[in-house]
């Protein structure tokens, strides 16, 4: 038997209007009622009318925001390319996805491209933004005023968000401290270019790499942490400088994007294949670096399927009122030199 807002009503103890709300993002209902509803319909596998809800959505075009820093970043030709592949499936139903690409992690770019997705008349927003306070805000407003964002790619700390859709940051730090660790360095001395410290993936990421090594209990010292905005100028200038600085450096560990720059600064160094890059994602940039021997390894994070599942997630909740998982959590995949040219799995 289909389970029903009443059935969720009484495990919940609140009343069907109340359930109501919490699932569907109206009215006033406390964050502990909220959660405790949303996670009650997720154990009992709650599905609404899907038919007539979808019949309703055919009557009304459904337009999904996506906010990314894409600009100059190439990580993020994936993400795009998957919520494309999503919208262009969800076609029958009229679903369009509006992108606001910005470059970089400044706050006010992120906060003028989330208003400006809301006033192109966005019925949900899937956002790849910066961990601020402003930001946050503006999600909770967005969210109050019936327009639901999804964290993608990087999590937010609490706020109104829908849910979370990417890959766990301390996990594949982790991984790339595994990696680290079977390379067996001599010179621990460990140079860490992040992108952005107002992402919080980054800070994950950079934590999670120094948990494991710490764990582990080898010799290693932080040489510098230098933060490049993503941006391999950035990258390649900071990296010479902090070279030049600090003599010994015997692995860069790139927990954004940025790796081309630093590719480059160890190449004109003469370090390139003596000092490893520890990197992200299937890029170009990295690409060559794992053909070449400068990367010995690449962290990926499957972007088509992150693009791809948040679309259709989005869509389903505004549709069909499927409250998606609280959090879609991309497999990792390490590339090596013998499978750097192998394609993800799609959706």
């Amino acid at each position: 038997m289909a389970v029903t807002i009443k059935d969720i009503a009484a495990a919940a103890g609140v009343s069907r209007g109340t359930v109501d709300r919490a699932l569907h993002g109206r009215g006033d209902v406390s964050e502990e009622v909220r959660e405790r509803v949303l996670h009650i319909a997720e154990e009992l596998s709650y599905r609404p009318n899907r038919a007539a809800l979808g019949l309703a959505a055919l009557k009304k075009a459904v337009r999904i925001g996506l906010l990314l820093p894409s600009e100059g970043n190439p990580f993020f030709d994936e993400v795009i390319r998957g919520a494309r592949a999503a919208e262009e499936s969800l076609s029958d139903f009229g679903a369009a996805v509006v992108l606001e690409s910005v470059r970089g992690y400044e706050p006010r770019e992120h906060l003028r491209a989330l208003r400006a997705l809301a006033e192109q008349g966005a019925n949900g927003i899937c956002a790849a933004t910066v961990d601020m306070p402003e930001i946050r805000a503006e999600i909770d407003a967005l969210s109050a005023d019936g327009v639901p964002v999804m964290a993608l790619n990087s999590e937010l700390s609490s706020c109104g968000c829908l849910s979370y859709v990417g890959c766990d940051y301390r996990q594949t730090g982790r991984i790339a401290a595994g990696l680290y660790l079977l390379l067996g360095l001599s010179e621990p001395s460990i140079l860490i270019v992040t992108g952005s410290r107002r992402v919080r993936g980054h800070n994950e990421r950079v934590a999670g790499f120094l948990e494991r090594l710490r764990e582990a209990g080898v010799p290693f010292s932080v040489a510098a942490e230098l933060e490049c905005e993503d941006d391999d100028a950035a990258a390649r200038r900071l990296t010479l400088e902090a070279l030049g600085a600090h003599p010994g450096i015997g692995c860069v560990y790139v927990a954004g994007a940025g790796v081309g720059g630093v590719g480059q600064a160890l190449r004109e160094a003469g370090l390139l294949g003596r000092a490893p890059i520890l990197a992200f994602d299937d890029i170009p940039a990295a690409r060559s670096l794992v053909r070449s021997g400068g990367i010995p390894a690449t962290v990926c994070q499957q972007p088509f399927e992150q693009g791809y599942r948040a679309v259709k997630l989005m869509f389903q909740y505004l549709a069909n009122q499927a409250v998606p998982p609280a959090r879609w959590i991309a497999r990792p995949v390490i590339k090596i030199r013998e499978n750097i040219d192998e394609k993800d799995g799609e959706a």
